[in-house]
């Protein structure tokens, strides 16, 4: 145990130096948000796959094939198509001007109304489902705490954790600005993989290679390899629906890719158009991968607890703590801290540039205060899922999917409209609140009729362009 802890306080002491070690090169705000555009794309590229990965990934993804099977795939070959039309066709546009903040391209073609409410929805989606990769990654912490004897309930244990990541965190984005964040995510994506790699090669272990021959076996027979589902259930789930399930994921990643101020932050940082149209169609190629090998993880889970009565969404963490002796313990526990921070560092970023550029608040805020508010936000924003997680009848991966998934929809049909040559063909403050009844609409539909996340995006898509319709309608009857 002790060893464990010395490779944890290894790892924050490299991620404090390359903080501290950045930070003279961010006084000005395009060093601190987009690194003056002199990082190299495959960097780049690694910081995004490490920053839309996160903790979910790590200890989520090898729930859902310990639950079921590798459909999630379906979805990985989704965001391949998505991120593949945002690269040929939203792209071009953010590089055609000077803009920090994607959402000012949006401000330029529509007004500053739009532009503020996608920077607010941003914000909110942002802090919310953050949250809860935040109170994902404290789990297998607290875990580690109560193996030291501290004799408390989960919840403060879990507490504990979220502080001493929270603050580890915001540190270093503080500090270090983009650039620090970059070259921190290249490092975390390094060692979560290399977790992932371990821990695939630890189950196999326990097996033995000639028993590892009937686990494929088992699992095959029990159709645990299956990636295409199509049956269509007229009364059931079918978010993997073939059919829904890529649709939605190209969807997810048009609106994530494409709209999502942290995730295109990376990308508008390169140089030019043909490196961010690397980044993001590599990226998609990477992250199929990582899928598929958590998903590998999951599925010998399956067969290792066979009888065993373990919370999927917990199994993966369960293991870590129980089963990885010492210090490999350590190096797994940091593998997770990196796949959490790695996101969170970026999302403090993110919503500083947004509130300083979108909002104007660099005129009272220097980018390090805007990042510290953000941060000590996204601490108490990770304290809400201890009230929803008994209650929430799907996994929690798909919980943090759903959130997004509400918004993601009218955030495309934005990007999409301020795309076209004509002018928006309603007021600015008119094209807000219809932006946010999509929203709200979005919401309805989906709690109503309890549809998949990977349906909520279309529908967003689909009512805000079918409201702007109709105001441009009604203001044409009014002439």
């Amino acid at each position: 145990m002790i060893w464990d802890i010395f490779v944890i306080l290894i790892y924050f002491i490299i991620v404090f130096y390359f903080g501290f070690h950045f930070a003279k090169n961010t006084q000005k705000e395009e060093d601190f948000y987009l690194a003056k555009k002199e990082i190299h794309w495959v960097f780049l590229m690694l910081s995004l796959v490490a920053t839309e990965t996160s903790s979910l990934t790590f200890l989520s993804i090898p729930s859902l094939s310990y639950k079921t099977d590798f459909r999630f795939l379906e979805i990985a070959i989704g965001y391949i198509f998505g991120r593949t039309i945002v690269a040929l066709y939203l792209l071009p546009s953010y590089f055609s001007g000077n803009t920090i903040s994607v959402y000012e391209y949006v401000g330029n073609r529509f007004g500053k109304s739009p532009q503020k409410t996608i920077s607010f929805v941003f914000t909110i989606s942002r802090l919310l489902g953050d949250g809860i990769r935040l109170y994902v990654s404290s789990l297998p912490i607290a875990f580690l705490l109560e193996r030291m004897g501290f004799s408390v309930s989960p919840e403060i244990l879990g507490i504990i954790a979220l502080t001493i990541l929270s603050i580890v965190t915001i540190i270093y984005s503080v500090f270090g600005g983009f650039r620090a964040i970059v070259f921190t995510d290249v490092l975390q994506w390094i060692i979560y993989i290399i977790g992932g790699i371990f821990a695939l090669l630890l189950i196999y272990s326990q097996f033995g290679s000639k028993e590892f021959s009937n686990v494929i076996e088992q699992l095959q027979s029990l159709g645990k390899w299956k990636v295409f589902v199509f049956d269509y259930n007229q009364t059931g789930d079918n978010s993997y629906f073939i059919l829904f399930a890529i649709m939605g994921g190209a969807f997810i990643s048009i609106g994530s890719h494409g709209t999502d101020l942290m995730l295109v932050q990376r990308v508008i940082a390169t140089k030019n158009l043909l490196s961010g149209q690397k980044i993001l169609i590599g990226s998609g190629i990477v992250v199929f991968f990582q899928f598929l090998l958590f998903l590998c993880i999951g599925s010998l889970l399956f067969v290792f607890y066979n009888g065993k009565s373990i919370p999927p969404d917990k199994v993966f963490s369960h293991f870590i703590i129980t089963e990885v002796p010492s210090p490999f313990l350590g190096i797994l526990v940091a593998a997770i801290l990196a796949s959490a921070m790695s996101t969170l560092s970026s999302t403090i970023n993110s919503l500083s540039l947004t509130w300083a550029r979108d909002w104007e608040m660099d005129k009272w805020f220097s980018p390090r205060i805007l990042s510290l508010f953000f941060g000590v936000l996204l601490f108490f924003a990770s304290l809400i899922p201890y009230a929803l997680v008994d209650t929430w009848e799907k996994g929690i991966l798909e919980m943090g999917l759903t959130i997004f998934s509400y918004t993601l929809g009218p955030s495309i049909a934005v990007f999409f409209l301020a795309k076209g040559k004509k002018e928006l063909p309603i007021s600015g403050s008119l094209f807000s609140f219809l932006f946010l009844s999509s929203i709200l609409t979005t919401v309805g539909v989906g709690l109503v009729w309890k549809l998949s996340f990977t349906l909520l995006v279309p529908i967003g898509f689909g009512s805000l362009l079918s409201f702007v319709s109709i105001g441009k309608l009604l203001k044409k009857v009014d002439r």
